[in-house]
């Protein structure tokens, strides 16, 4: 048994194989704006040390952009990507898609309590907040989540441009079919 078990051990041992890759995108927007996307690709193989199968294999990606040379940075960590930027006179707003886990049932015995989780991809929306000062050497820049609302009131006297993206996260889009009649009635 200790024989079959190290034997077993050997074959099924891995290692890990990780490849990073960086994309980026220069772009100079209609408002004279300079705007540079960096996207980062970070994939992880398991691969069999002895049989060389891949056993499983990892993807995941992160975007940072700047405007204007470091007047703006937007870095998310995780999955988010990047869709719009708004442009108003006092202040930068984006729109970007995030990938969040979400608990979707709970099951509890009497000795175990078990949750379940479910990715789902959603919609955020954020200002750039810049209290920078003497130069943009003091004082600090953030950026803060706002409600949808707040940010499609913007968008009737501000100028969006999209963010160059690889379009990875998408929105699911309902078909009129299967949408209750209350909500095409106020989508109307």
């Amino acid at each position: 048994i200790i024989f079959l078990t190290i034997l077993l051990t050997i074959f099924i041992s891995c290692k890990s194989e990780t490849k990073v890759t960086k994309h980026k995108t220069d772009k100079i927007l209609p408002n004279g704006k300079h705007l540079k996307v960096e996207k980062t690709n970070k994939s992880t193989t398991e691969i069999g040390i002895f049989t060389k199968i891949k056993y499983h294999t990892s993807h995941q990606f992160s975007y940072k952009f700047t405007i204007n040379r470091n007047d703006v940075v937007w870095e998310e960590k995780g999955t988010a990507e990047p869709k719009h930027l708004l442009f108003c006179k006092d202040s930068v707003y984006v729109h970007y898609l995030n990938e969040i886990h979400v608990p979707i049932e709970k099951k509890a015995t009497d000795t175990t309590k078990t949750i379940y989780y479910k990715d789902i991809i959603k919609e955020f929306y954020e200002v750039y907040i810049d209290k920078r000062y003497f130069f943009k050497l003091l004082g600090e820049a953030y950026w803060i989540e706002i409600t949808p609302e707040k940010y499609y009131n913007k968008t009737k006297n501000c100028k969006a441009y999209e963010i160059p993206n690889d379009k990875e996260l998408q929105l699911k889009k309902i078909p009129i079919k299967d949408t209750p009649k209350e909500k095409i009635d106020e989508n109307s």
